[in-house]
């Protein structure tokens, strides 16, 4: 089985840089970056000691794997520009089907990492699982062998399952950490600090953990304690936009305690 040692990153983003950083680290060489802004492209190439491009017909035509990290709505329109022949490519979305790459005289796959990425917050990428999904057999385990340099948690998962562990992801991290951007609005009207809300955070990740989410929600909701809630809406009648936040995720745990009941 051929092992793939040469990379080309086709984008230079948040993921891009994460990935190409942890490739890097653990022997993989990049060769290039291509993207269309070429301060981006520019600032990653140095990091990684490669080179950049922004014109597509200057991708360089030999490297073992072609890694798509572009935003969704990008990835079609940069895929009609590729125009080299027969190369193993992937895509990093946890959104679009694997197929999306089917179909162009390609060989195809996809590296997935299941992480939140900011460029400027360092993210330790061994602890990331890395979801990996290809056309055959052949690719998938030369992606496995990849994926287990740079991770120690790498799974093989469709991309049906894919796109639910995508919605689950949004769930759990984008809309959780609009309820901390919310909280901390809240606070900051009253001149108090986030920080102190940290230890709960730190226990509510803690318990889950080690037990179904939904064993241990605690909270005015699960309780139907009307009266506190009627108090909350009332103090948040300035935030009519907050208010309806609140009712609306309150009468989901209502519902959810009902239908958990009835399992």
């Amino acid at each position: 089985m051929k092992s793939i040692k040469t990379v080309i990153l086709i984008g230079a983003g948040n993921v891009a840089t994460h990935l190409g950083m942890a490739l890097k680290t653990n022997g993989i060489e990049v060769l290039q970056v291509f993207s269309r802004t070429g301060k981006s492209a520019a600032a990653l190439a140095q990091k990684l000691g490669s080179y950049c491009t922004t014109d597509i017909k200057k991708i360089l035509p030999h490297a073992d794997l072609y890694i798509f990290s572009v935003s969704d709505g990008a990835l079609e329109d940069v895929l009609k520009e590729f125009d080299i022949e027969n190369a193993f490519v992937v895509h990093t979305s946890g959104s679009l089907d694997m197929n999306i790459l089917k179909g162009r005289n390609l060989r195809y796959g996809v590296l997935y990492p299941l992480q939140t990425f900011s460029k400027k917050v360092k993210a330790g990428f061994s602890n990331i699982p890395l979801c990996i999904e290809a056309q055959d057999h052949e690719h998938l385990m030369m992606l496995m062998k990849l994926g287990r340099k740079i991770s120690r948690k790498v799974e093989r998962i469709n991309s049906p399952q894919r796109e639910a562990l995508h919605i689950a992801a949004v769930f759990a991290c984008n809309f959780t950490n609009h309820m901390f951007a919310i909280a901390d609005e809240i606070l900051q009207k009253e001149n108090i600090s986030f920080d102190l809300l940290q230890p709960l955070l730190d226990e509510t990740l803690r318990k889950v953990k080690t037990h179904k989410p939904a064993e241990v929600q605690t909270g005015p909701a699960v309780r139907e304690d009307h009266t506190i809630m009627e108090k909350h809406l009332e103090k948040l009648s300035a935030l009519p936009a907050y208010q309806k936040i609140y009712t609306f995720i309150s009468q989901s745990i209502i519902e959810s305690k009902e239908k958990n009941k009835k399992s």
